[in-house]
């Protein structure tokens, strides 16, 4: 099996395949570039010719192994009567990804073989940190050439075909895997192109929704696009960008490529047809900053066909205005905006991870961390929550005598709409109050649980001919300046009727928080304490309690009884 200068060789040696083909990071000593092709239909419409190349040295001058495979092709007399319109596959495994000087001439050799579909795969990048090697694999994807990394499968198939491994099984060396993850993610960087999955470790290290991980400087996105066309599915596609570093990108501009720009740059260019309607959805490592929002803005403004739903694990720089405007400016324009669930988590762990069949390790704090970011990212939105944590109900809503320190407002509401006396929509969720530096706005003053619930109800549901009964169940009474934004509420809209049960009484000595009381009481708004078997039933409706039963705390009755006839006695005395 004597290597021949011109021609390819039937095999390589078992040894040789081992030592050129590792994907080890950082190899000595391998100088040399082998090609294993394989050629579909080319010297008949079922043929699959298949052999092996190496690179032409001295005596004679020094060939590259690509330029000998393309010197050996055209010589071919089948290669003289190809058919312009058909397609034939060429596929080559390369122990080097190609060098400038051959990509160039490979994408020369494409441009006038339209007909010649290439696909290149390689164990290792050639010089993958100069940019000018980059932008020669650059100019190879342009040419049509389909660039990939060998993943351990291509390994075997390698061995299986092209070498004479004497029966011998494939022996999967240490780290085969993820060498093939790093240097694949390194691929899909430098071409703009998204990866196909993640390795456990990267996801295990880059998504954990953690309170603290500022030194996590990298984006990930894990990207679903639907296609429908006439209301069916259409096409779907998947796969995960990061941000690019600027010395990886195709112009070298100053400034890193965020993963956004990734995504939008190759959805752009890869996949938006006027006439078909997307449904893109980002699972998302970090939140996007104010610029990446303004583009994402911008997008969804210029292509009214693309939906696009944002799940996120954790909220960049989230006590930041701008950061906080720029989530404020994608919620606006039609985005769906949410932090990440455990769900969530699992899904993407079975959907964009290499996992190898390992099922999905639910990290300490998940729940509790998505809760407290959760509440975060619906006070930055202005929007309710859907649930709330056992622990924050457990700590806000019990019907203390004494929770001076309890400083926040919660509000669990329910809207019915009804036309014709009948049923004809249901919404519930949860508010809560707001510090001032996370309002749209920016206004000097908070804004409160019941402001909150009063913009959004006049934003997202209130109609002239539907009548609505409201139901708020909440951790404090009114305070006055609420109590009358309320009262003028229910004066400009007849159509709404108001139920107010609460926890615990804002205030309750105070004159003035006793006459927003009885301001709501005279406009209408039925006015109580929430009873034991209130608390149950917010409990059940508005946490999410993961099929636990209530517990009834030591003193609820008592304090109710209580805090009803405090109540009572300040609806029943009407102050000047």
């Amino acid at each position: 099996m004597e290597p021949w200068l011109s021609n390819p060789m039937e095999k390589l040696y078992a040894d040789y395949f081992y030592f050129h083909f590792t994907n080890r990071l950082t190899p000595q000593g391998r100088n040399g570039c082998y090609i294993c092709y394989e050629m579909e239909g080319i010297r008949s419409p079922t043929s699959v010719d298949r052999g092996v190349f190496e690179n032409e040295f001295y005596p004679k001058p020094r060939v590259h192994t690509e330029v000998c495979f393309l010197n050996w092709f055209t010589k071919l007399p089948w290669a003289k009567t190809l058919d312009p319109g058909k397609k034939y596959t060429i596929t080559w495994y390369m122990s080097w990804s190609p060098c400038v000087d051959c990509a160039e001439q490979v994408a020369e050799f494409l441009k006038k073989h339209n007909c010649v579909r290439l696909r290149i795969k390689f164990p290792r990048l050639y010089h993958g940190n100069k940019p000018k090697y980059q932008q020669g694999l650059r100019n190879l994807d342009a040419a049509g050439a389909e660039l990939a990394v060998m993943c351990p499968e291509d390994f075997k198939y390698c061995w299986d075909n092209f070498v004479d491994n004497l029966g011998w099984s494939f022996w999967y060396w240490k780290g085969i895997r993820w060498n093939y993850h790093v240097l694949d993610e390194k691929l899909r960087e430098i071409l703009c192109n998204p990866m196909s999955s993640l390795s456990p470790r990267t996801y295990n290290f880059h998504f954990p929704n953690l309170p603290f991980a500022s030194e996590w400087n990298n984006t990930y996105i894990c990207f679903q696009v639907e296609e429908r066309k006439n209301s069916s599915p259409k096409t779907y596609y998947k796969g995960v960008f990061r941000n690019q570093p600027s010395h990886l990108q195709q112009g070298y501009p100053e400034e890193p490529l965020h993963a956004e720009q990734c995504f939008l740059s190759w959805f752009d260019d890869k996949c938006l047809s006027p006439p078909v309607d997307y449904n893109v959805t980002w699972y998302m490592s970090w939140s996007p900053c104010l610029e990446c929002a303004e583009e994402v803005v911008s997008f969804l403004e210029e292509h009214e066909n693309v939906s696009l739903t944002i799940s996120i694990s954790r909220l960049y720089n989230c006590d930041d205005e701008d950061e906080q405007h720029g989530l404020q400016l994608l919620h606006e324009a039609g985005a769906q905006v949410a932090m990440m669930s455990p769900e969530d988590f699992k899904y993407c762990w079975d959907t964009f991870v290499d996992n190898l069949g390992w099922s999905f390790w639910y990290w300490k704090g998940i729940r509790r961390n998505y809760y407290a970011l959760d509440e975060k990212l619906r006070e930055i939105l202005c929007n309710p929550m859907s649930s709330l944590s056992p622990r924050t109900y457990n700590f806000h809503f019990p019907n203390l005598p004494f929770a001076s320190g309890w400083n926040n407002t919660y509000i669990c509401f329910q809207v019915e709409e009804r036309k014709n006396n009948c049923l004809k929509s249901y919404y519930k969720g949860v508010f809560r109050n707001q510090p001032s530096h996370l309002q749209q706005g920016y206004p000097e003053e908070p804004l409160h649980a019941e402001q909150c619930f009063l913009s959004w109800f006049d934003d997202k549901c209130l109609s002239p001919r539907v009548d609505y009964n409201v139901t708020w169940y909440m951790s404090w009474s009114p305070c006055l300046e609420c109590a009358e934004e309320v009262v003028s509420f229910l004066e400009e809209h007849e159509n709404v009727s108001l139920t107010i049960s609460f926890s615990r009484l804002y205030n309750c000595d105070d004159e003035d928080q006793q006459r927003g009381l009885q301001l709501l009481h005279e406009a209408g708004a039925q006015v109580a304490m929430m009873c034991p078997e209130d608390f149950e039933y917010c409990w059940d409706s508005f946490v999410d309690n993961r099929g636990r039963s209530f517990w009834y705390w030591h003193g609820i009755c008592w304090n109710y009884h209580v805090l009803d006839e405090k109540l009572r006695e300040i609806l029943r005395f009407r102050l000047p």
